[in-house]
């Protein structure tokens, strides 16, 4: 297994690495000399230089990608001057870092990403062992919406470290990991009421709300408490965070004076979900969303007052007759909305550490609604994912043999219940959404895709030169949920998220099939988006798709080895983007309208 996780953790550095860096270039049979060809045994090799030891790393490609994620035969093959020469994993990762330190205009210190590739790595390997009896369930066609949150192993596959959780420990891993089927109760507080700050979009106050629909699941004792402390709340937490945060001052000093009562675990089993801290049942009334003060991947995920306005008024947006005929007009785009938020108040100040976000639970467990990073994820050992079982299915029900005219049935249809909607919602009313692979699910019917959910308002932008009708009614938009862009930036983040992210992660996911080329998937795009710009001429977003030469990318390496937090920093210097060839490419002249 470790030989596995070895392979798997370089397979998505090194697609980060040469994706940011356009450090490596193919080599196909006929370009390999004898030594190569012996070792690529008919494979394209993948070579990157590593110039401070005057070494080339080449890498065997069991598939090579249009969209840039390739897959790995095996690890790399090291020669220096000639010489074939062992070096570890880690001493691969840290050499290559290492040269873009060396080249680097500001200083940089690479030891923190090679201690997060070495936590990843690690922790993929546990993974891989608590599930190894299920790998071929992770890809199978019929899977419930916790199945398919719970079925990421491998994680992003464009993020060099993409399973690093700093802060957790022993059996954190095991209790609080979805890769891990982890389940864990909330930790509730019971707090003076003069210490809580709650806000929701219903009429209905949510620490009521939660007080009635947790009464079920308390003992008498717990019961009798509720009755004698009338003035009291419940404060949800995640448990790590409840144990993170008694370590504060106030924690103490409210305890002491009676105005906090520490009662444990309570209630719902909730299964962690992809982001780690977003929790989800079939039984609960909500999903919660607490502060969880653990770096995952590239950021300390703590909630912030912004993203519970954000979730508020999204709410009230989409419950608005306005928002009712916006989705009137997209029967297929659905939201899962974030009404209601409740945290601890210290002074007078939100304690963001303390914030609890709730969270719409619209599914039930034979809703066919799945994560698209898992929809698109690989079976750890066999050249499958679940696109080979979603076709298999259909090719059964429709006594269809032609795999091929699936897939690309397939992908017409996901285009048909994404992109239009999303297109005519970004041109006519000013929203777009950070619809990256994580944060879009997809509902299947006779496993084609039927409608399209958007979560976590982290990611609900509204363009300032589009949006004047939602920001006219609701202008606490920009000055409390900080959620409006100029076109330009919105433009730059929409491109990346959906199209770089998710649609060119699908058009990967199915072309690595087997069953259709990618550049046929890429062509079909393009004369899709062709269609999209006669109804929006003048949309600077899908010129820009088909007419530059280059598309944003973010870099998630490069995020991560500049030490960004995604979630502090100022929206504009968030992440580290990098431009990358525009596979959707065509020149202007071709285009009889443009």
């Amino acid at each position: 297994m470790q030989q596995l996780a070895n392979r798997l953790a370089m397979q998505h550095f090194v697609n980060a690495y040469m994706q940011e860096t356009d450090k490596g270039h193919f080599l196909n049979q006929n370009q390999q000399n004898p030594q190569q060809q012996a070792f690529s045994q008919g494979l394209t090799l993948l070579s990157i230089p590593i110039h401070a030891i005057q070494a080339q790393c080449y890498f065997p490609l069991s598939y090579v990608s249009r969209v840039g994620r390739h897959r790995l035969a095996d690890l790399p093959q090291i020669i220096i001057h000639g010489q074939i020469k062992t070096l570890s994993p880690v001493s691969i990762v840290g050499l290559l870092l290492e040269e873009l330190v060396s080249e680097s205009a500001v200083p940089l210190d690479a030891s923190s990403l090679v201690e997060k590739w070495i936590q990843s790595r690690d922790a993929l390997q546990q993974f891989l062992q608590n599930r190894e009896h299920e790998f071929d369930d992770l890809v199978k066609a019929g899977q419930s919406f916790i199945e398919t949150e719970q079925a990421l192993i491998l994680g992003h596959s464009m993020h060099p470290a993409p399973k690093s959780r700093t802060g957790f420990v022993h059996e954190d891993w095991l209790k609080f990991s979805p890769e891990n089927k982890g389940l864990t109760q909330m930790h509730y507080w019971l707090v003076h009421q003069e210490y809580i700050a709650e806000g929701s979009a219903t009429h209905e106050c949510i620490s009521k709300e939660l007080k009635t629909a947790l009464q079920w699941y308390l003992s008498e004792s717990d019961l009798n408490l509720l009755r004698t402390h009338t003035q009291y709340k419940l404060l949800p937490l995640h448990p790590w965070q409840a144990r993170y945060l008694q370590s504060k001052p106030w924690f103490e000093r409210l305890k002491q004076t009676g105005q906090l009562i520490d009662l444990g675990l309570r209630g719902w089993q909730f299964a962690p979900t992809t982001s780690i801290r977003t929790l989800a049942s079939f039984n609960a009334p909500w999903m919660l969303k607490p502060s969880l003060s653990v770096m995952i991947t590239n950021s300390i995920r703590v909630n912030l007052a912004k993203e519970c306005h954000r979730g508020e008024l999204t709410h009230r947006l989409w419950h608005s007759e306005f928002g009712q005929n916006i989705l009137k007009q997209c029967p297929s785009l659905k939201a899962v909305n974030d009404p209601a938020w409740m945290a601890l108040k210290i002074d007078d100040e939100v304690v963001n550490e303390s914030i609890c976000i709730f969270r719409d639970q619209p599914f039930h467990p034979q809703q066919q609604v799945t994560c698209i990073a898992s929809l698109c994820q690989d079976h750890p050992t066999k050249p499958l994912n679940r696109f080979n079982a979603l076709f298999a299915k259909i090719a059964k029900a429709n006594h269809e043999t032609d795999y091929s005219v699936i897939a690309f049935d397939w992908f017409s249809r996901f285009l048909e219940v994404s992109l239009q909607p999303l297109m005519y919602v970004y041109h006519r009313h000013g929203m777009a959404f950070e619809s990256h692979q994580q944060n879009v699910l997809l509902e299947l019917e006779n496993h084609f895709p039927k409608n399209l959910w958007l979560r976590d308002n982290q990611g609900f932008y509204y363009i300032e030169e589009f949006a004047t009708e939602i920001l006219a009614a609701l202008p606490e938009l920009k000055e409390k949920a900080f959620a409006v862009g100029p076109k330009d930036f919105v433009d730059e983040r929409f491109s990346y998220y959906f199209f770089g992210n998710t649609l060119f992660g699908i058009i990967n996911a199915i072309g690595a099939t087997g069953y259709i080329a990618e550049e046929i998937l890429l062509e079909h795009l393009k004369v899709f988006l062709q269609d999209q710009l006669q109804q929006y001429p003048d949309s600077t977003l899908l010129q820009g798709l088909l007419f530059n030469d280059t598309l944003p990318y973010k870099g998630n390496l490069l995020t991560r080895l500049h030490e960004l937090d995604e979630l502090i920093a100022p929206v504009e210097h968030q992440s580290v983007y990098v431009q990358l060839p525009n596979p959707l490419f065509i020149s202007q002249k071709d285009v009889s309208y443009a």
